[in-house]
């Protein structure tokens, strides 16, 4: 199987880093960031149990995530750990999503499918809470021509 392609997002600038960090957590706090890249990304979406002991309280945190596989490593921690994956969105740029600015939507599923003029290359098609499907081809196939497509993943949608 064709591996799917991954890309560094996310660009941080050294007059952006956070003068104070209030939480002294030993991580390194940014004001802004910057996109490399006129691709998609994704925001997650988790909480864990606030002590190992009790799930009563459970921490939330947000993430931004530059790649589907990365998105779909946290997803398979909530299966060897106590980390609930709360949902995800979807951020396209508007040469993606058919407009003329950035677009976040809540994501249903990503499926995967084969590019029809290139053996063993493959595909994700990601498809929003509204049914609205995008292909991530590296050739630029639009969703209609990729082939033998397999639902790979869904996702929890916020209720």
């Amino acid at each position: 199987m064709a591996k799917t392609h991954e890309f560094n997002m996310f660009v941080t600038h050294k007059q952006h880093k956070a003068p104070l960090n209030p939480f002294g957590d030993g991580l390194t706090h940014w004001r802004a960031a910057e996109l490399a890249l006129q691709r998609p990304w994704f925001l997650v979406s988790i909480s864990q149990p606030d002590s190992i002991d009790d799930d009563s309280f459970r921490v939330s945190r947000t993430i931004l995530v530059s790649n589907i596989a990365d998105v779909e490593g946290l997803a398979q921690m909530e299966v060897t750990s106590q980390l609930q994956l709360d949902s995800v969105f979807i951020v396209t740029p508007g040469h993606f999503n058919g407009t003329s600015q950035w677009k976040m939507e809540p994501l249903r599923a990503v499926w995967r499918a084969e590019e029809p003029s290139e053996v063993g290359q493959l595909a994700d098609i990601y498809e929003t809470a509204e049914g609205v499907t995008y292909a991530d081809s590296m050739l630029a196939t639009p969703v209609k021509r990729l082939r033998k497509k397999v639902l790979h993943r869904t996702f929890p949608l916020q209720q």
